[in-house]
Order: structure tokens, then sequence, then C-alpha cells
């Protein structure tokens, strides 16, 4: 008797915790499906967050219902995000950004690389538009006038008629709600060492595949053919990336590799979003 009852309390209490979770479930809403590498973000509304000072930025994709699911993007860094940096840290609130940009996959986890930015700033006021209008005075009427007759049939009145100017400016701006503008540099961007520049493509580069203090995957590029070298750049999250690790993995640290990508920089350093690699074709020399 002792054993039923006990048992029928713990499924009582097991009962009561599974509802529980249930309840808990259905009140946070489900993550966001991963997204496939490919996929593009057009002029996606949302904020940037991060947890800390040494973590990545998120832009976080506002949600259109309460219980929707709310995509979560890791910025990739490039000279833009630098820019949305500056713009976030001179504001006393969290911006509203409308972002673009083609959406990259790495070990399961989505990447937004933003390739135009524009923000929501309020509504400028004309001068004279903050404050009341007066009233305007009516004109004297000539003496030789005075005496004519008015035909008071016609009751239209052109100086009050309907809101002043101040009033149909301030219902304009609530209708059509904030300005969107391009996120511009508040100050200069941290300069990186001479090399390539942000948008150039690599095509067909050699060099080598490393891993530096941090534990980021970088590459080495050769000399070219002018004898010039690039400084050493930081490989970008994507399934590329992948593919390269799990090669480097298996006794490619410090071969050579052939590359191609696009390069970015920020905050002094230079990236590399590869967008294709192989091995080189070693020819033996012939005597």
């Amino acid at each position: 008797m002792l054993k039923y009852r006990h048992s029928a309390r713990l499924a009582v209490a097991l009962t009561a915790l599974l509802a529980g979770v249930s309840v808990v479930a259905q009140e946070q809403p489900l993550p966001a499906p991963v997204l496939p590498e490919g996929s593009f973000i057009a002029a996606a509304r949302g904020t940037m967050h991060r947890t800390g000072p040494k973590q990545p930025w998120v832009f976080r994709i506002d949600s259109v219902g309460d219980e929707d699911a709310r995509q979560n993007l890791t910025l990739l860094p490039t000279s833009l995000l630098e820019e949305m940096e500056q713009n976030q840290s001179r504001s006393e609130n969290t911006i509203d950004f409308t972002v673009s940009g083609p959406v990259l996959l790495y070990r399961g986890r989505n990447y937004l690389l933003p390739q135009h930015v524009e923000m929501e700033t309020d509504h400028s006021s004309r001068p004279g538009t903050s404050d009341p209008v007066p009233d305007p005075v009516e004109p004297a009427m000539p003496p030789d006038q005075e005496t004519e007759s008015v035909d008071e049939s016609d009751d239209f009145d052109p100086i009050d008629q309907g809101d002043s100017i101040a009033d149909i400016v301030s219902q304009l701006q609530e209708d059509v709600g904030p300005l969107k503008r391009s996120v511009a540099r508040e100050q200069p961007l941290i300069e990186a060492p001479e090399g390539t520049s942000e948008g150039d493509l690599l095509l067909s580069r050699r060099g080598r595949i490393l891993r530096d203090r941090s534990g980021a995957w970088v590459v080495v590029l050769d000399a070219d053919a002018s004898g010039l070298m690039d400084p050493t750049m930081i490989l970008l999250p994507s399934s590329k990336l992948v593919g390269i690790e799990n090669w480097a993995r298996r006794g490619g640290i410090g071969r050579s590799i052939v590359i191609s990508g696009e390069a970015f920089s920020y905050r002094g350093r230079h990236f590399l979003l590869p967008s294709a690699w192989r091995l080189p074709i070693e020819r033996p020399n012939l005597k």
C-alpha cells in the first residue's frame, strides 16, 4: 500500500513538472531555423547586440509577431560594421538598422556580410516650424474702399483654412515615420597595414594556411609578380572555410594552397572571405 501511494505521488509530481516545462516552452519562441549559405537578407530591420566587449556583434532581426522566432545573425567584420559601431557608440539609445547582405553558414551557425546599411533617425525640424505661427494681421483697407459693399454670400476666408504649416509638416512626419539614411563614419576608421584594400578580389593567389595566437585560421600569401607581399589575412567563416580547416587538420598546415576570395578590413586587420581554393600542381624540374 505504501509502495502504491509513493508511486502515485511520484506520478503526480512528474505530471506537474512536465506541465510546467510545457508552459515555459509555449512562452518562449522557438529558435529560428538555420539559413542555407547563399541566402540573401534584403532590407531587414533590427538591432545589433553583443554580450561583451570582445564578443562578436549579432544582428537581431525584428520579428513580425510576438510568437515568431527572431533570427540572430553574427555580423562579419568589415569597415561597414566598424561604421555601425561608431554610430551605436555615440547614441544613447539602441539604433534601428536596416541591413542587406548575403548569409554564410559555418558549422551550423549563420553569419551576415553587411553590404548596405541604413539607420533610422528622427526628422529634422525646419527653422520656424517648431514655433507656433502667429496670427496674420489683417491689412487696413484704403479710405476710398471702406464704404464699398462686401458680398457676404462668399464665406471663404483665405487666412484661416485648417491647420497651420507646422501642423501639416508634423502630420506628414508622423505618417511617413522616421527617416532612413545610410550609415556614416563618425570618425576616421582604424587604418590597416598597406596591402589589399576592402573590396579587392584575390584570384588564384598562392599562400600557406596557419593559425595565429588567438586560434583563428589565417592565410599568409606569397609575394606576387611584383615581389610585394600582402599582410596576413584572417579567413572569414563560411562553408569554404570548413573545407580548408578539414584539409589543414589532416596535415595541410604550412603547406601551399591556391586561394581566391574578397578582401575586407576591420579595426586595422585584413580579412579574406574565401570563394574557391585548391592545391597547387607541383611540376617536377625538367633536366
